[in-house]
């Protein structure tokens, strides 16, 4: 069964709460990933309580993306993280699961954990992905994820080749393309062997991230009209 990955923000957190549209979408997801480094740190001992009251149901998912990878935490303070995390799983109410990238060498327990690798100018070789998915399963990660950016379709191939080897060897399973050219691959690849996917409830947070609802309705209503992804998806998931 395939996981939509919704993504919390502050503008989408302060939507939700007022009742808006955001909190709609954030009910269809299985997994929402608080991205902390978007948040201003005195903000983060309550934020996963607050998030969870609004799908009670969800797993929560904590990421503190680094700017290298994306995100807004500065990489001069990349060692920092660790203390951070410790202290989001202190509070009364934790996160179910946190996001650690590649080549970062500190573990925590009471946690489960996805390693994650973003390449923004590639996509990797079909042994660059097999050593990182042997990395993470010498590592013992409960999940694994790759985003990487292709330039042309034919390299999306390679990510769905990597979800059909691996997909069953990790509880969470993500390999998808970014920008236009790899949006498609954020459905696809559930059909190819992953089980995760992330999508954005109001301002993409990723390049080609498709939202909540345009993802949902083509899994569970098989629609074709998301963008260049709908004539693609016939499959139904359910």
């Amino acid at each position: 069964m395939p996981f939509i990955v919704g993504l919390i923000s502050p503008a989408v957190l302060q939507e939700a709460l007022r009742g808006k549209n955001s909190l709609e979408q954030i009910k269809k997801c299985k997994i929402l990933e608080i991205r902390y480094d978007l948040f201003k740190i005195d903000e983060w001992g309550d934020l996963a309580g607050k998030v969870a009251e609004l799908n009670r149901n969800a797993i929560l998912l904590g990421t503190i993306r680094l700017e290298k990878d994306g995100g807004m935490w500065e990489n001069n303070r990349e060692s920092e993280r660790f203390a951070e995390f410790e202290k989001i799983l202190s509070n009364a109410k934790k996160v179910d699961w946190i996001d650690i990238e590649r080549g970062v060498n500190f573990s925590l327990t009471g946690v489960k954990v996805i390693r994650s690798w973003h390449l923004f100018d590639r996509v990797p070789t079909a042994k660059e992905l097999n050593d990182f998915a042997e990395e993470c399963l010498q590592n013992k990660a409960d999940g694994c994820k790759v985003a990487t950016m292709p330039h042309t379709k034919s390299e999306v191939q390679v990510l769905y080749d990597f979800a059909k080897k691996y997909g069953e060897k990790f509880e969470w399973f993500s390999a998808f393309g970014m920008g236009e050219i790899g949006q498609e691959s954020r459905v696809r690849s559930l059909k190819e062997g992953a089980n995760l996917t992330y999508a954005c409830i109001g301002k993409s947070l990723a390049p080609g991230q498709l939202t909540v609802n345009e993802i949902f309705h083509s899994l569970w209503h098989g629609e074709k009209r998301i963008g260049k992804v709908g004539s693609f998806f016939d499959g139904h998931f359910g």
